[in-house]
């Protein structure tokens, strides 16, 4: 039960209500808010040095007053940390149980976070990894499975893309996905170049011409693979280009080897591959990207429309990269979670595009910005970009 949502006397009740029910399950039936604190703080679940937000420390103050505990006998469980080894210590149906009592009401839920957009992931791959099933219900699947947040975001939309031939969607998920604002793009990931057969090759055709897919890609070059393949990347590159329509985002992946890690050969090659073929006003979306301003003014030289998309990982950037980062005009800027991937302890062993937030707050540490400001931004962007608009939350 989120402690950030507007405070109402009904949402104090079911709050109160929530945590009741946690201590019972967690620790034994009739335990109190002071003892539920007590636990955790045993348990080693209770971080140092704070980290309250205002309107956080209004629920527990809510809560206090509604029940006269002292707000210092239960304060540690405002922490988003704490509910959270707490929440895992429940069963699945426990979990389930404590969805369907204590929803908030469509009201709360949109107005408890800023709008945010993930412009790159892999909702395929995601599902593959943790058991899920990519339907009509993913948007719950990603809040049940979803990692710990540490930045929370009102999720409006995202951007998956699908270059695995074994793993194309049929043309009514494509629909569904479309439908609930997963906005799907079709590719043949660069790696696999030698691997792919004509028959995925001619799926992959097909699927661009299908009104649903905005987006051409991820397709592109990856040189951290062995240099003996890095010609038959460039040659399907070259091959499929010709099916580029006016309509698609060309999605690019870019990257480097370890002795090119701002990526300034690989892109000059990619450059090169783009170069007569792909028209100049074409809008070009560079995901995880991790050039110099030399690698981005190139792009934007030849194709003014070019966008270039930021992880949550901003400390693996190089200097020439941060610089980058710092550098790039706010109307070119995305942020994106190539969800599974990019990890790390704040998230746990599998990325999720519900921990985008993350991606804005690590921006603008660079940039010198708020996360508000990084989203407002990046929402803005990511409709241009995809020629898209929406009113309201997702269903």
């Amino acid at each position: 039960m989120d402690m950030r949502v507007p405070l109402s006397l009904s949402l104090t009740r079911r709050r109160l209500a929530f945590l009741m029910a946690l201590g019972a399950r967690v620790v034994r039936e009739g335990t109190s808010l002071g003892d539920l604190s007590i636990f955790s703080l045993h348990m080693g679940y209770v971080p140092q040095g704070g980290g309250e937000h205002s309107s956080q420390v209004e629920a527990v103050q809510a809560i206090s007053r509604l029940t006269g505990e002292e707000v210092g006998s239960f304060r540690n469980l405002l922490h988003w940390s704490v509910l959270g080894r707490l929440w895992a210590l429940l069963t699945t149906s426990e979990h389930d149980f404590f969805v369907d009592t204590y929803p908030l009401t469509s009201d709360e839920q949109k107005s408890r976070w800023p709008e945010a957009t993930d412009s790159h992931c892999h909702l395929d791959r995601l599902c593959a990894q943790v058991g899920m099933t990519l339907d009509e219900n993913i948007w719950s699947h990603l809040r049940d499975r979803s990692p710990m947040i540490e930045v929370e975001v009102n999720l409006g939309a995202l951007v998956t893309n699908f270059c695995d031939p074994h793993t194309y969607p049929n043309d009514a998920l494509l629909q569904t996905l479309s439908k609930l604002r997963c906005f799907p793009t079709i590719g043949l990931h660069p790696k696999g170049a030698e691997k792919y057969r004509d028959s995925e090759i001619k799926e992959f055709i097909r699927l661009l011409g299908t009104p649903e897919v905005g987006g051409f890609g991820e397709v592109g070059l990856d040189h951290s693979v062995h240099y003996s393949e890095w010609l038959g990347q460039a040659v399907l590159l070259q091959r499929v280009l010709g099916y580029l329509e006016e309509r698609h985002v060309l999605v690019l992946h870019c990257r480097g080897s370890t002795q090119d890690m701002d990526g300034r050969e690989v892109n000059k090659r990619l450059l090169s591959i783009l170069h007569g073929v792909v028209n100049r006003d074409r809008r070009i979306y560079l995901h995880c990207f991790r050039g110099d301003m030399e690698v981005f003014r190139a792009f934007t030289d030849a194709f003014p429309n070019t966008y270039v998309g930021y992880t949550h990982k901003t400390g693996d950037l190089t200097p020439g990269s941060l610089l980058a980062l710092r550098t790039i005009p706010t109307e070119r800027l995305l942020i994106e979670t190539d969800a599974p991937y990019f990890t790390g302890p704040n998230i746990g062993p599998i990325s999720s595009p519900t921990v985008v937030g993350l991606a804005a707050r690590n921006v603008g540490m660079v940039r010198g910005e708020s996360v508000n400001d990084v989203l407002t931004a990046t929402v803005a962007n990511f409709q241009r970009l995809y020629r898209l608009n929406w009113v309201g939350a997702v269903s």
